[in-house]
């Protein structure tokens, strides 16, 4: 190591001069890579945000989407465990016979609906989601019924529990729900297994549910594309 013990005036001037000339050289190099650090967390800051507002956007976009697709089916329900096969024919008037004939005229009771119309005027689109399976056991694919009018299908959800007619030729209840898109019937299947969730249902295909516990209140999700512990907090 150097020394300036030994050293003359003018010796130990100069390296007093070389010291300082490094040490500004060192502060120098310092304040460049300061400079450059600052820069890019100002443009990691602003990928950030632009990854942010990109999310937020794709967001909006899928629930506009799945919106519209909901909207489209405002006038379907499907009805599971409805026994059948891949060939049957005049499942419209089977269905109406079987199912919502006893519903639609409870609500005529009611005062719901002012006459108990015919299935021709009732059901506009009938059809099976899916294949039969082969195999004992195998639950047959749920009916997608689509109504001529939006209160004869108010009328059949708002009755279908107190009115729903016991299946003569099948093991399983009859079960009817609203037509869920793809996303919110995911949605409404993973809030259900929540340990935290009581109940889980769908009003005009927005998910409502309830927390354990006692008194709670019914919360409505306010975007599918939440995770789930942002809905259930």
């Amino acid at each position: 190591m150097e020394t300036t013990v030994n050293l003359s005036s003018d010796q130990k001037l100069d390296f007093l001069i070389n010291s300082v000339i490094t040490l500004q050289k060192d502060v120098s190099e310092m304040k460049g890579v300061i400079a450059k650090v600052a820069t890019l967390e100002a443009k990691n800051t602003a990928l950030e945000k632009t990854v942010r507002d990109l999310s937020l956007e794709v967001k909006q976009l899928k629930e506009q989407s799945n919106h519209r697709e909901q909207q489209l089916r405002s006038n379907s329900i499907r009805l599971f465990n409805f026994p059948g096969s891949n060939d049957e024919t005049g499942l419209a008037a089977k269905v109406y016979d079987k199912v919502l004939k006893p519903i639609l005229a409870a609500a005529k009771a009611k005062g719901e609906i002012s006459t108990l119309p015919q299935v021709g005027t009732t059901i506009e689109e009938v059809f099976r989601v899916g294949k039969f399976s082969a195999g004992p056991g195998k639950p047959p694919p749920p009916v997608l019924i689509k109504f001529s009018t939006s209160a004869l299908r108010l009328a059949v959800l708002k009755n279908k529990r107190t009115s729903m007619p016991q299946p003569t030729d099948s093991s399983k209840k009859y079960v009817i729900t609203e037509d869920l898109t793809t996303p919110t019937y995911r949605k409404l299947q993973e809030i259900r297994e929540h340990d935290q969730v009581a109940r889980a249902w769908t009003m005009n295909g927005s998910i409502w549910f309830v927390r354990v516990g006692e008194n709670q209140p019914s919360k409505r999700v306010k975007s599918i594309y939440d995770d789930i512990s942002t809905i259930i907090s």
